[in-house]
């Protein structure tokens, strides 16, 4: 169990969740929903900490930000790239009925004992490594302001949604803004601006130099007993977090893992993979298991699984007690009736 100490009283736990960001909320509605004992911990003192700051333009690159087991988040936004803004609201609400304490930064998981342990801290710039980088400002900390880059050479380090973004913001008034990746290969200082060597261009000189190399996972807490709850998008950290839910209720509580049945048929699995795989994200498998006339279909599951058809989003293969007996990657109807077919030993449905 988990000792948090609070004001001089030891309040005890079942689950720990690190983080209130998209992530951790929303392995926190899955814990609050099931009726679990849980807490989340925050460093900051509100949710969606990462949110209030990035994008720094308050541009969001996609409309797809909604939850599970809430409102749908095109209530507070109906744009195709819509204002941060809304997704701060929007993750304050779903926050409100879960057990959230602020202001409750977390150095060591050792120093708390718990019997889950969720680490869901979401991401932090990226500084690649780059002699003299840290002469160059940050996506963090340049400014937004597109004056401040009139009639200036500005270099741009990065091909994300960041670097471009920024580049968008500025174009208007810099004299040149250069976008480059990983052929940067160094910079110094050169009076009041900068000489960047460039991979194939040779040395350039700049009046700015913004490191926008986006974001990677913070891993500061990252221990071999605690669940790492993560993702590039919201798609993937709402998807990422139900597995991992499923996982524990069914080794922990005794749930079941969600399962429908299927017409143990070529034609019919095929019909169903065929639709299914476009969706399955990244990381995780539909799980096909054949039990005489029926198969159960077992959706989003980790990848460790291996017995049955597991599919992805690029492929399934087909595997008897972790031995891999066969494998398709042509994700339709008719490649799959065949391959289903051959793997199940009957002949095709005309």
């Amino acid at each position: 169990m988990l000792g948090v100490e609070d004001a001089g009283r030891c309040v005890m736990v079942e689950y720990l969740v690190i983080g209130a960001g998209p992530a951790g909320l929303q392995m926190g509605r899955f814990l609050h929903r099931a009726g679990r004992d849980y807490v989340i911990l925050e460093a900051a003192q509100q949710p969606a900490a990462f949110f209030r700051r990035f994008p720094r333009h308050r541009v969001l690159g996609t409309d797809d930000n909604s939850l599970f087991e809430g409102v749908p988040f095109s209530r507070y936004s109906k744009r195709s790239f819509p204002n941060a803004d809304d997704l701060v609201r929007y993750l304050e609400d779903f926050a409100r009925p879960l057990n959230i304490r602020y202001n409750t930064p977390v150095s060591d998981i050792a120093q708390f004992r718990a019997r889950h342990v969720i680490i869901a801290t979401g991401n932090r710039p990226h500084t690649p490594e780059i002699p003299g980088v840290e002469l160059a400002e940050t996506y963090a900390t340049a400014s937004t302001d597109p004056t401040e880059y009139a009639g200036k050479r500005v270099l741009i380090i990065g091909r994300g949604h960041s670097a471009f973004e920024t580049a968008d913001n500025i174009a208007a008034t810099a004299r040149v803004t250069h976008t480059v990746g990983r052929t940067v290969q160094r910079i110094v200082k050169d009076g009041n601006g900068f000489r960047a060597t460039i991979d194939g261009s040779g040395e350039l000189r700049y009046d700015k130099v913004i490191v926008c190399a986006g974001f990677r996972r913070d891993t500061s807490l990252d221990a071999s007993h605690a669940h790492v709850l993560a993702g590039d998008s919201i798609k993937a950290i709402r998807h990422a977090a139900r597995a991992l839910h499923r996982t524990l209720e069914a080794e922990h509580h005794g749930v079941p893992w969600p399962h429908r049945k299927l017409r143990n048929r070529p034609d019919a699995l095929a019909a169903t993979i065929a639709t299914r795989a476009h969706a399955i994200p990244q990381g995780l498998a539909d799980v096909v298991v054949p039990q005489g006339q029926h198969a159960l279909l077992y959706d989003e599951m980790p990848l460790r699984r291996k017995n049955g058809f597991v599919v992805t989003s690029t492929q399934v293969r087909h595997y008897r007690k972790d031995e891999l007996l066969g494998v398709e990657r042509r994700l339709h109807r008719k490649p799959l009736e065949r391959f289903f077919s051959q793997q199940l030993a009957v002949p095709c449905i005309a």
